[in-house]
């Protein structure tokens, strides 16, 4: 797949950087606040409405968490078609370093910058817990070592829909597999095994991590709020230098000893994996994805045409009307409210139908990419306020639907989108 698809009109998809059954994660820029952001993507056909409604649940309840350890969201949203299918999308910041794992396969840290950093895995845990969301399937991948500090992936909408493309079950006891997984890190960066003794660790740490590990622990083992603030004081203890108690254990902590060209590798790959594998599981069960496509691509649009676009000053079917002279046809009038409102909400619905054929196959990139132009620029002049020949422009969406190449837009997408203009009130 070719990147440049801008979705819904604002992100530009860039790079794909991971696959997860249907579900895709792509490096994207935000064109309207020139920012880069991670854009998770997920295709949901007119089949699946119920589990539609159940991920837009989901992802309201994973946006409540809010702490500084959890990546940002920054916005979600359904491109949705006229035959009920959508593609469903959450874009978050964009992480630059590598992830613990990536980290610890280079050698163990200092004793006080893995508890410092598990601290903060812990009381990220906690502000999700305190929520009532859960991870589900924490490991040291999942926790991510940026410049500005400890990162837990996963707090967050994009897991939900990471999770849905996977088919993957809920996990099994939420916060109780949490605390044994935090164990288990906590194990792994200062013995370098996650199932390691505890015995040799520092003082109140060793009995942590058995409370937490311990499968009969019940009512014993720690929460998370509890296993933060035995970590933090360990990590703030007058043993440790003030160094490296206020150093925090990060992506520059591995550069020592490298070369560059090895870090940038190490660092390009962590990044990619990362944000496509470690994301948030929240307890919801999307068990009826195991009988969908195993993969749903979303197909971008290749490099324009030699041809003209359609709609475009040469396409006589757009052109527009001439400027008013005496005796000469009236210039394009205003639309009335009612009329815009009508014609805002069907041209709105067709550029995300248009959208979503595109990513189910049903539309091919070069001849959709063409006809949501002429959709969306349509659409922005009515809801804009502009002049507009209605009646004439509409036709030339027809007469651009009707002039399609065989096998441009599958027969159900065409009949769906010719639904849609007829929606739009142009003068009889």
């Amino acid at each position: 797949m070719d990147p440049g698809f801008l979705l819904d009109g604002r992100y530009r998809l860039e790079r794909r950087l991971a696959r997860h059954g249907r579900t895709q994660v792509w490096c994207g820029r935000d064109v309207l606040l020139e920012r880069r952001v991670a854009v998770t993507v997920l295709a949901v056909t007119s089949s699946e409405g119920s589990l539609r409604e159940r991920i837009r649940d989901a992802t309201r309840a994973a946006a409540s968490p809010a702490h500084l350890c959890a990546v940002t969201t920054y916005d979600y949203g359904e491109a949705e078609a006229a035959d009920g299918g959508a593609l469903m999308y959450v874009v978050a910041e964009f992480l630059s370093g590598e992830t613990l794992a990536a980290r610890l396969a280079q050698g163990l840290p200092a004793a006080q910058e893995a508890v410092d950093v598990c601290a903060r895995v812990a009381g990220a845990l906690a502000a999700a817990h305190a929520c009532g969301a859960v991870h589900g399937a924490l490991t040291s991948s999942q926790v991510f070592l940026a410049a500005d500090g400890v990162r837990l992936l996963g707090l967050g909408p994009a897991g939900v829909l990471v999770r849905a493309g996977e088919g993957a079950p809920e996990a099994s006891d939420g916060a109780d597999d949490d605390v044994r997984a935090l164990g288990r890190i906590i194990a792994e960066c200062l013995t370098g095994d996650p199932e390691g003794a505890a015995t040799g660790l520092p003082d109140g740490v060793a009995g942590l991590v058995a409370r937490c590990r311990d499968l009969d622990a019940g009512a014993g083992r720690p929460s998370a709020a509890d296993a933060a603030r035995v970590l933090a004081a360990q990590a703030e203890s007058a043993e440790a230098p003030a160094a490296v108690r206020t150093r925090v254990l990060s992506a520059e902590a591995g550069r020592r000893g490298r070369p560059r060209g090895r870090r940038a590798a190490v660092v390009g790959g962590a990044c990619a994996a990362v944000l496509a594998l470690a994301l948030l599981p929240l307890l919801m069960i999307l068990s009826s994805l195991r009988d969908a496509p195993a993969d749903v691509a979303v197909p971008l649009p290749s490099r324009p045409a030699s041809r003209p676009p359609l709609g475009s000053m040469e396409d006589p079917a757009s052109r527009p009307p001439a400027i008013r002279t005496p005796g000469a046809a009236a210039s394009p009038a205003v639309p009335e409210r009612t009329v815009r409102a009508a014609a805002v909400s069907a041209l709105g619905r067709m550029r995300r139908s248009i959208d979503v054929g595109m990513a189910t196959g049903e539309v091919r990139p070069r001849f959709g990419t063409e006809l949501a132009t002429l959709v969306t620029t349509l659409l922005d002049e009515v809801d804009g306020g502009a002049p507009v020949d209605l009646g004439r422009r509409i036709a030339g969406l027809r007469s651009a639907l009707a002039g399609r190449a065989p096998g441009d837009v599958a027969p159900a997408r065409a009949a769906g989108l010719g639904a849609l203009l007829a929606e739009v009130p142009v003068p009889s």
